[in-house]
């Protein structure tokens, strides 16, 4: 919501549990003071049409594709039935709201039928839709048995956006097998992005096609942090004497704190991060006693159970480490299943020397970018460990990155963190909060409304 901070106008549409009365909530300003013109608009749906509709099959069978773990994906056709009607729904409200000649900023899978509906009931409006998860190939995302209907109804948008320039390319393998396009415009790849040198680089992204006489601009925008936002919790008087006094606690002790924040989700590798930290302590018997892990882990939604087996083995995990190595005067691992408010996630970056995110698929860009964030504010040195399988890792070459698959990859980046010298975690500190404090929460939202803008015009058809 950074976008209308500085006041543009817009409205936000998205789902609430209908109240007891049954009486639908009266549109409403958002935040006042800090969004003076975003308005709120929600659609009331049952506790058992959000369930249906989020946590059993936007969970069981989109998100398990999206992110390549195909064999716990799945489909269930009367569970489609039931999203296509919500996704109508959200399309309606957006009919009867919208302005005319309005952009439309649609955000994820959660919602990839909504064009199909819209562009029919509005097709005055121009339509934007960002993913926020990645894209798989299309090997992958053509399970899906719908997956001609949901390409029918990104095609009809005007913009599609992704997080990396991977991802556009992933979703253009995808069109190739359903339906013929012309590749109307390809470009290099922004200097924000590397290509060689990680994973998830290619040299040349997709920018304009063509698909039924109609034109579709792609992009690559990475989410961006709220900086400000984060120098503000920093700045506050009482932040600032608690994070000074746990930091004299901690002043002549010899250990070293890695901190590691995620959802619990089998994607994010929760459990390949806790093996490999044991495998570490047995292999460097050295490092014991001197630096601890601690990993904050926020619960999933209540009634997902798809994720109970993931929690059972992480708990078992901590306990056999912190069972075989801890002392009276020291805990390998700290864990928290827990939500922590945001205040004190930040506290937690500012007292951790390493931040060690290693999703096993794209995800935790923002906790890597957050980490970030609260270092360069405080002008410290944090060094970031990172998944060379978070979107993340091509916008960040200064991290140090590692193959959450691979055990040794996973010991050997760690250990580069912890016998790094002072000058050298500074300067690679400094280089990523540049880099992130440049392509901030702002930054993303101008962008991509600027491409939304940009999209429908002509064009002179290039070279590929």
């Amino acid at each position: 919501m950074g976008l209308f901070e500085k006041g543009r106008s817009g409205l936000w549409i998205g789902e609430e549990v209908i109240q007891q009365d049954g009486k639908p909530v009266p549109n409403q300003l958002v935040d006042e003071s800090r969004y003076p013109n975003l308005v709120a608009s929600t659609i009331s749906l049952s506790k058992e049409d959000i369930d249906k509709f989020y946590r059993v099959f936007s969970k069981e069978a989109f998100w398990p594709t999206i992110f390549s773990f195909v064999d716990r994906a799945k489909f269930n056709h009367e569970d489609w039935e039931h999203y296509l009607m919500i996704n109508k729904r959200f399309a309606e409200r957006i009919a009867r709201e919208a302005d005319e000649e309005a952009l439309v900023w649609i955000h994820e899978y959660n919602l990839w039928m909504v064009p199909s509906f819209l562009k029919t009931m509005r097709p005055d409006l121009k339509i934007g839709f960002f993913h926020h998860t990645a894209f798989p190939p299309a090997d992958i995302f053509n399970i899906i048995p719908w997956r001609k209907e949901i390409i029918g109804s990104l095609l009809l948008c005007d913009f599609i956006s992704f997080h990396i320039p991977r991802y556009v390319e992933n979703f253009v393998d995808v069109i190739r097998s359903h339906t013929p396009f012309k590749v109307v415009k390809k470009v290099d790849v922004a200097n924000q992005f590397l290509t060689y040198s990680c994973a998830l680089g290619v040299d040349q992204m997709t920018k304009i096609i063509e698909v039924d006489g109609r034109q579709i601009r792609l992009g690559a925008q990475p989410v961006g942090v709220n900086r400000d936002h984060i120098e503000q919790i920093l700045t506050d008087d009482k932040v600032k004497t608690e994070i000074n006094a746990l930091k004299e606690n901690k002043a002549g002790s010899v250990i070293t704190r890695i901190i590691s924040i995620e959802r619990l989700d089998y994607v994010k590798g929760p459990l390949e991060k806790i093996q490999a930290f044991g495998e570490f302590l047995a292999e460097y018997p050295e490092f014991r006693g001197k630096i601890e892990l601690v990993n904050v882990c926020t619960p999933p939604s209540q009634g997902m159970t798809i994720y109970d087996e993931i929690r059972d083995q992480v708990n078992q995990a901590v306990g056999e480490i912190n069972g075989k190595y801890a002392t009276m005067n020291w805990t390998p691992i700290q864990y928290f299943y827990r939500a922590l408010p945001f205040e004190e996630v930040v506290k937690h970056y500012a007292l951790s020397d390493i931040a060690w995110i290693t999703p096993l698929r794209d995800g935790l860009n923002l906790v890597a970018k957050e980490y970030i964030a609260t270092h360069g504010v405080l002008e410290t040195p944090g060094i970031l460990v990172l998944s060379e399988f978070a979107g993340a890792s091509v916008e960040l070459p200064y991290a140090i990155l590692t193959n959450p698959y691979d055990r040794k990859s996973m010991k050997d980046a760690l250990l580069k963190a912890l016998v790094m010298e002072p000058g050298e975690a500074q300067v690679r500190a400094r280089r990523l909060y540049e880099h992130i404090e440049h392509y901030d929460i702002h930054y993303w939202g101008r962008d991509f409304v600027k491409e939304l803008e940009k999209s429908g015009k002509a064009i002179v058809h290039e070279k590929k």
